[in-house]
């Protein structure tokens, strides 16, 4: 049985930070800055009991179809951005600099769950044994940045400029309306570093509501997320938030009110943003209720510390037959990275990148035993194993985009984690 026990306010950096590596994995799923619509709960799942790792979503199907209180047969992890193959007959990925499983889901003995608004904890585990190996929270001593000896990326700037053009010219052909360009940032470090003390520094200089770390036997992945891919409540009130628009903060005030409403009035962005709206109510609909689909809060501006973002709601009433992995699936590979129409968006992206994305425009977060799901978009994401790393940005591409605007919104996309790594903007703007 789980019990449930309060506990004291502790920052739930602060409890992670203490886990012992003789814990082994563990996810944190951290809302480092509240929204309207989401960050009052941030949950620590540790002490790994069942798993598994796969390259399809099959093994995990069996273990999400009985009825459970919450956390009880909570899964934990991440959906790979290769589980597009599974779904759709498209061009495999090419090389990789860091190769991981396409699926990664665990259950965990504890699960914490901290309430930033109350200031609240409470812990369900599932023996005493699990209670007694609560962490001893861990206060942060001064950072220093990892050194890297190499990074390079798959795409010059030249490179991306002219890929951003071959996009443009099948948009001109019909082939596509969008697609979202990424390019892949890869290095070393000198030496194996903190992984989460670097995720504490990128939640310094990026908080965002989807922030997430997971260290998965010898990789970590740490996340400053902004997007909602999908939640799903235990009645079955499905919502996704796709991104698409973005403009960079401003240097003071008056510039930084200026980008904000330049970005709201933008038609460019609109359409942009409008095109990703409509492919996700697609998506949602195929799992939900006749005639519960719709779109609120439309071109709305989110503000963080190093970007302004455009965002949509889109909501449903998931139909009694459809299980929450088969709506995940519905919505899976989020349509804010691919482009629309989507099959045809995803094929025109693997021709024209280097690397496979691996995690990257996947899905982090859980599928919880009561049939809940939270699950965010993997953007603004590091993935480290053992002193090799890599993040990776991109962007949205229509007909009346500016290959250079797009290549320095990429930029804008990478501070947060540059600035985490004490790397400069100038430094990956020569690469």
């Amino acid at each position: 049985m789980w019990q449930h026990i309060a506990y004291d306010w502790v920052d739930p950096l602060e409890m992670a930070a203490g886990i012992p590596a003789s814990a082994g994995d563990f996810v944190l799923l951290h809302s480092g800055l509240e929204a309207p619509f989401t960050g009052r709960y941030s949950l620590l799942a540790l002490y790994k009991d069942r798993e598994v790792v796969a390259e399809d979503f099959k093994p995990l199907e069996p273990m999400l179809t009985t009825r459970q209180p919450t956390y009880e047969n909570a899964w934990f992890g991440y959906f790979g951005y290769g589980l597009k193959n599974v779904l759709e007959e498209l061009p495999h990925d090419k090389a990789w600099h860091i190769a991981l499983p396409n699926l990664h889901m665990a259950t965990y003995k504890m699960v914490i769950r901290f309430d930033h608004r109350m200031k609240q904890i409470d812990i369900w585990a599932k023996s005493s044994a699990e209670l007694s190996a609560l962490p001893a929270p861990k206060k942060f001593s001064g950072y220093k940045a990892p050194k890297i000896s190499k990074i390079d990326s798959d795409m010059t700037k030249k490179q991306y400029l002219k890929k951003v053009t071959e996009v443009q010219e099948a948009i001109l052909r019909g082939d596509i309306y969008q697609a979202n360009l990424t390019r892949k940032f890869t290095g070393l470090f000198e030496k194996e570093t903190d992984a989460f003390a670097l995720f504490t520094k990128l939640c310094a200089v990026s908080p965002a509501p989807y922030s997430a770390f997971l260290r998965l036997g010898d990789t970590a992945i740490l996340s400053s997320s902004p997007e909602r891919l999908l939640t799903l409540t235990a009645e079955g009130m499905a919502e996704s938030r796709p991104i698409k628009g973005s403009a960079p903060r401003g240097h003071n005030v008056a510039e930084d009110i200026f980008n904000k409403e330049q970005l709201q009035a933008s038609t460019k962005n609109r359409s942009e943003n409008l095109m990703i709206v409509d492919l996700m109510r697609n998506d949602i609909s195929r799992g939900c209720e006749i005639g519960s689909v719709r779109v609120s809060d439309l071109y709305d501006i989110t503000s963080y510390s190093t970007i302004h973002h455009m965002s949509s709601a889109v909501q449903g009433k998931k139909r009694a037959e459809v299980s929450p992995l088969q709506l995940a699936k519905y919505c899976f590979p989020p349509g804010s990275m691919t482009g629309a129409p989507k099959i045809e968006a995803m094929r025109l992206c693997s021709t024209l990148e280097p690397y496979a994305r691996g995690i990257y425009s996947g899905a982090i977060g859980y599928f919880g035993g009561d049939g809940t799901v939270d699950l965010s978009v993997v953007i603004r994401t590091l993935v480290i194993q053992g002193t090799r790393f890599e993040f990776q940005v991109g962007g949205g591409i229509v007909e009346d985009s500016t290959p250079e605007d797009e290549w320095r919104e990429t930029m804008t996309k990478a501070r947060g984690i540059a600035g985490a790594l004490g790397l400069s903007l100038k430094e990956l703007e020569g690469i």
